[in-house]
């Protein structure tokens, strides 16, 4: 099927595929996969992972406005919905969030080769606070479109 994403959308394409994720250090093997919704106006991402502690997730992503801001609206298998800004430049990936519990960031950083994102996440103790390292995780390319 053709699509024709909107322009400040054309960024996300280094996100197309599947990936294989792994936390170093935790025997948590996951999946993650990115596809276009009909007609390009948003990003899916499906991710699930092999331990039934670990939630899986369903997440849609979409520009927020022309100056390539996007917002990833987050659901999954808790019954937990949160909203992170998101930004993706410099083959640079950010989440954030300062919500009403505690704030999150995700820094995934893009191999030359786009194939893999070596990520830290990040977690405060109370909304504003500052942040600290919670765990790393590695997104490898395992299929492309």
């Amino acid at each position: 099927m053709a699509r024709d994403p909107k322009p400040t959308l054309e960024q996300l394409n280094i996100l197309i595929g599947e990936w294989e994720t792994s936390i170093p250090g935790l025997e948590a093997p996951g999946r993650t996969t990115f596809e276009w919704l009909e007609n390009g106006g948003f990003l899916i991402q499906r991710s699930t992972v092999q331990r039934p502690e670990y939630p899986n997730a369903v997440s849609i992503i979409g520009a927020t406005g022309s100056d390539g801001a996007f917002q990833q609206h987050y659901f999954d298998s808790r019954g937990v919905a949160r909203i992170y800004d998101m930004t993706l430049k410099d083959n640079e990936w950010t989440l954030f969030r300062d919500g009403p519990d505690w704030p999150q960031r995700f820094v995934g950083r893009f191999s030359a080769d786009g194939n893999t994102i070596n990520a830290r996440l990040e977690r405060g103790t109370y909304p504003g606070g500052p942040l600290e390292h919670d765990f790393d995780m590695v997104y490898t390319r395992i299929s492309a479109p």
